[in-house]
């Protein structure tokens, strides 16, 4: 398992506060626009006053600072998603040494166990089914949903690795959490 780099920590406590200011970092990309439109607006003129048209002018200007604004967009998602694949990826990390440790690690909708130094068993956090309503189409719908959500966590590289030396059990309880699962599915 990989820990996180110096430059990925700095990048984690910066953008956590920056984020909170979406509309305010998005803005701020219009200062690039604004002198960019005049600069190319005279440029074009050849820098000739003399030659200034106000409508082609507040055209080039308009232009710039949506293009500003356009990329302000575009770098604040991809910093985003950045941001949250690292701190996705620590949380990971965080939950595989509990794991190792034999606790219990509850990672959005799972519950994640390791049984013995064989098996993993994942179970559903949410209940979504009454006793009355425990039909098997429900039950398999379930199943599947708890079996995305373990699919998708695996697509983290070190959980993929570190679950692959197991045997994986994936479990579904109803809202009156009894001991037995509704249905069980080895994997």
């Amino acid at each position: 398992m990989k820990e996180l780099t110096e430059k990925q920590e700095k990048f984690i406590v910066k953008w956590k506060e920056r984020r909170k200011k979406k509309f305010l970092y998005i803005i701020q990309n219009i200062y690039w626009g604004i002198p960019l439109g005049i600069v190319i607006y005279f440029s074009l003129n050849h820098f000739k006053l003399g030659d200034f048209d106000l409508i082609r002018f507040l055209i080039a200007f308009t232009f710039f600072v949506i293009n500003g604004l356009y990329h302000g967009q575009k770098q604040y998602n991809l910093l985003e998603k950045a941001y949250l694949k690292t701190v996705d990826n620590e949380d990971v990390l965080s939950g595989i040494r509990i794991l190792e440790a034999g606790k219990v690690w509850n990672y959005e909708n799972l519950i994640i166990t390791k049984e013995d130094n064989e098996t993993l068993i994942v179970k559903n956090k949410l209940f979504w089914l009454d006793d009355s309503n425990a039909l098997s189409e429900n039950l398999d719908e379930c199943l599947n949903i708890v079996m995305k959500d373990f699919e998708r966590l695996k697509m983290n590289s070190d959980f993929d690795v570190f679950s692959s030396e197991f045997k994986v059990r994936i479990q579904v309880y109803n809202n009156s959490e009894k001991v037995n699962p509704l249905i069980e599915m080895s994997i």
